[in-house]
């Protein structure tokens, strides 16, 4: 399949197994399931098989994706950790001397929590990358680090499921 960007088709061909259709299952399942080394490791070989130079502005945008997907989707199956946190934070609402709590709680997520079937929708994590990184230039400082778009390409890298509508062919873009 060619796009027509040199660089882009090399990329596709090179990483084929991950341009799938996007799942119906978060990759937040996967994140969480896979040890943060095993994902590292993953994205470092893939992005040197590519050719792209990944510098410390790169990994913090893929922690912050990483982390965003650890403690911020809420996951269909209920022995994940994020459904922990739920329940934990639902018992603390009722209690009143819970607010040490509470407060932990909305500091994992100051940029908002996505449901299962938001989470895999690539508009609603864009949103959620857009403002972690306003204070650093947004969009523009994210396309700039990551040219096909960051959700794009960190998933591309880390051979995670793609995600609903990250390229939309119509239109060019691509999150």
């Amino acid at each position: 399949m060619s796009i027509g960007n040199e660089k882009l088709d090399f990329l596709l061909d090179t990483l084929a197994p991950v341009i799938l259709p996007p799942a119906e299952y978060s990759p937040a399942d996967i994140v969480r399931d896979t040890p943060r080394e095993d994902l590292v490791e993953r994205i470092k070989h893939n992005a040197e098989e590519v050719n792209i130079e990944l510098g410390d502005e790169h990994w913090e945008v893929i922690n912050f994706l990483f982390d965003f997907y650890e403690n911020c989707c809420e996951s269909k199956a209920p022995h994940y950790l994020g459904q922990k946190d739920y329940w934990e934070y639902i018992d603390c609402v009722r209690n009143h001397d819970c607010e040490e709590d509470e407060d932990t709680i909305t500091e994992k997520c100051p940029y908002g929590q996505l449901s299962a079937k938001e989470a895999i929708k690539a508009y609603r994590v864009y949103r959620v990358l857009i403002k972690a990184f306003k204070d650093k230039g947004g969009k523009k400082h994210l396309y700039k680090l990551f040219p096909y778009g960051p959700i794009f390409t960190i998933h591309l890298l880390a051979q995670l499921p793609r995600l609903m509508n990250d390229v939309d062919p119509h239109f060019g873009t691509a999150y």
